[in-house]
């Protein structure tokens, strides 16, 4: 389904391709298929933000991945908030939604995505709804209990999850996400998301196999879909992944400075290395100063200030992404 990428595993395609970038993703599936050089004029990126709460961390490593990959790869994308999704899977009012989603795209032209290459749109998409009516007929029940999110029971465990059917309508509004370019007549598409969405990937290809398959009924769609996944930033005490959902797993822009000291500057043992990974991926610093960040983490049982002046600085940094989160709110 997947395959990991390390730097001895990757093809060297994928290495060459994405560079320094390759620190960032964790698996890929199909990814050499839709980053061969031939494709480059042919290539649409696909991914996307839900819209529950403000970003954590770990989305914030997302959304800076995703604005160097689109530099690096010089390539159109879309990038999706999908607040009518989140609404029929998790249990937030509509009126969070809305807003988190406003400041979201706001945010996101702050931080650095290009505008003049993306589309940045929500789930209130005509195109979008419509594609999701038309590939409905070629999916079952079963295709949806088979490819699902991998932390489905751990959300239902904190009560965050909406009905099975809304959840099912949230999956189909994605899946038209990553066809979007195949209807478009883009040849070759590329999803990137966490680990944990990749079942998407699987229910595009289903999609375009049985429509290419339906004769009379088929949508004359022909597209290869790749995908590459970005490396997951565990959860702080202990949590699996950093998930807005559960507030106690993460740091987020939203929060208070106070809490953001107290979380980050944390000694607890269980969330030094998600924080290591949080500065490697989420904070923007260069190459040199996150080499200094490793050493120190490595060395800060028995040179425990080193550490503590990296995890300070970086409350600094998050801080100032913290300022910009704030000043796109309406």
């Amino acid at each position: 389904m997947y395959r990991e990428l390390t730097a001895d595993a990757a093809p060297a395609m994928i290495r060459d391709r994405l560079g320094p970038l390759m620190r960032r993703f964790s698996h890929a599936n199909g990814a050499e298929s839709v980053l061969a050089p031939a494709t480059a004029s042919d290539l649409h990126i696909i991914t996307g933000f839900g819209p529950t709460n403000a970003p954590t961390a770990g989305t914030l490593s997302v959304m800076l991945g995703v604005i160097e990959l689109q530099r690096r790869l010089d390539a159109p994308m879309t990038v999706i908030v999908s607040e009518l999704g989140a609404w029929n899977s998790r249990n937030v009012p509509w009126s969070q939604l809305e807003a988190v989603r406003d400041q979201m795209l706001s945010f996101l032209r702050r931080i650095g995505l290009d505008q003049t290459r993306t589309n940045l749109r929500s789930h209130l998409d005509f195109a979008n709804l419509a594609r999701a009516g038309k590939i409905a007929r070629y999916l079952t029940r079963q295709d949806f209990l088979d490819n699902s999110e991998s932390l489905l029971e751990l959300y239902e465990s904190h009560g965050l999850l909406g009905s099975e059917v809304g959840i099912t309508v949230d999956s189909l509004y994605t899946v038209a996400d990553v066809l979007e370019p195949a209807e478009n007549g883009t040849g070759h598409a590329l999803m990137v998301s966490g680990l944990e969405e990749a079942y998407f990937t699987e229910l595009a290809r289903l999609v375009l196999e049985r429509q290419g398959a339906a004769g009379d009924l088929s949508l004359g769609w022909e597209a290869t879909i790749g995908a590459l996944y970005f490396r997951v930033l565990e959860g702080l005490a202990g949590y699996p992944k950093m998930s807005k959902s559960i507030p106690e797993s993460a740091i987020h822009l939203g929060m208070p400075n106070d809490t953001l000291a107290e979380r980050i500057l944390t000694d607890d043992p269980d969330s030094q290395p998600p924080l290591l990974a949080a500065i490697e991926l989420a904070s923007g610093w260069s190459e040199t100063d996150l080499d200094s960040a490793r050493d120190a983490y490595q060395h800060r049982d028995t040179e425990p200030n080193p550490w503590h002046q990296v995890k300070r600085r970086y409350l600094d940094t998050f801080i100032e992404y913290a300022d910009q989160w704030h000043n796109s709110a309406a």
